[in-house]
């Protein structure tokens, strides 16, 4: 059996490590765009969305900018494939609260301690491959 595995750019790690540096000491969070081939989930962009959360140390997706970056994402050919947050000072894997409340199974959990990005569908860890640089 094959594992899944979510693909990711370089440029698109240095983007994410940058929302969440930016967002600090608050978690930052958005969605990932991109499409499913077999078990490859490939990673095409990465939404910074609004934290609505009132804790400095938990993330909750404004829901209305869901539904319109879904809505972006379908109109470009393309699906949510995932969700992704940051932890300012705890390592890259979901907490029992990101697990309960992370409305997408899969999850990118980028740590400023390291730093360092891991990818999640609930409990098991995906690998993940580095994409070839975008074509400028």
């Amino acid at each position: 059996m094959t594992v899944e595995a979510l693909e990711l750019s370089p440029e698109l790690r240095t983007a994410l490590l940058g929302h969440a540096r930016a967002a600090a000491p608050r978690e930052a969070c958005g969605l990932l765009i991109g499409r499913r081939e077999r078990k490859l989930t490939k990673v095409e962009r990465v939404l910074a969305l609004r934290n609505a959360a009132l804790s400095l140390s938990a993330f909750e997706i404004e829901p209305l900018d869901v539904l319109a970056a879904e809505r972006d994402a379908l109109a470009s050919g393309s699906t949510v494939v995932g969700a992704w947050h940051s932890h300012v000072d705890a390592p890259a894997s979901p907490s029992p609260r990101d697990l309960a409340h992370g409305g997408y199974s899969l999850q990118l959990v980028v740590s400023l301690v390291g730093p360092s990005l891991r990818a999640w569908r609930g409990i098991e860890e995906l690998p993940l491959v580095e994409a070839p640089p975008r074509a400028t």
